[in-house]
């Protein structure tokens, strides 16, 4: 019984032991090490797939990508060489344009792809808040002159003409 508890603590123990390597290592470099495999996890993060599937590079789960592959080959061979990360995703810009980034510059025109959806939230906002405060106004007005006391002299003139009308 004792033995058996032992055993399953170790086993336990080597799992919680080779999982950790491999949580800082990416399924898709051959670096071995973690601090490389981190930075080519980050620069492989910054760049799409040019395979037309519009994942990131990181992430790209095509078998055999004609893109994908190479492309993380040469991140590899650049982190080795020791280029850094800016000089990495500078090469690949110039290569294959400002469409190989995840994320585009927020400078010149790109800034728009970064405003535009808060502004759009905004005006919708604008709008929705607008067009409900008009309509709880226009209620408030139809409630308000559906709750006004009648002049007791002017229903009861109405009762009395209501009953001649029917004789």
């Amino acid at each position: 019984m004792r033995c058996s508890r032992i055993s399953g603590l170790l086993v336990a123990l080597a799992l919680v032991c080779a999982t950790v390597p491999a949580s800082t290592q990416s399924a898709k470099t051959l670096l071995s090490d973690p601090a490389e495999a981190l930075r080519f996890n980050d620069i492989s993060d910054r760049l799409v797939c040019q395979c037309g599937c519009q994942m990131m590079l990181r992430v790209c789960n095509h078998q055999n990508c004609p893109s994908g592959i190479p492309m993380r080959r040469s991140i590899e061979a650049q982190i080795q060489e020791g280029k850094t990360d800016d000089e990495i995703v500078a090469g690949f810009v110039e290569q294959h344009g400002l469409k190989i980034l995840s994320s585009p510059p927020a400078e010149g025109l790109n800034l728009a792809a970064w405003i535009m959806p808060g502004f759009a939230i905004l005006v919708g906002l604008f709008f929705i808040f607008h067009f409900a405060g008009h309509w709880m106004a226009r209620r408030r007005l139809a409630t308000a002159s559906a709750n006004t006391i009648i002049d007791p002299e002017l229903l009861e003139r109405m009762e009395r003409e209501m009953s001649e009308m029917e004789q």
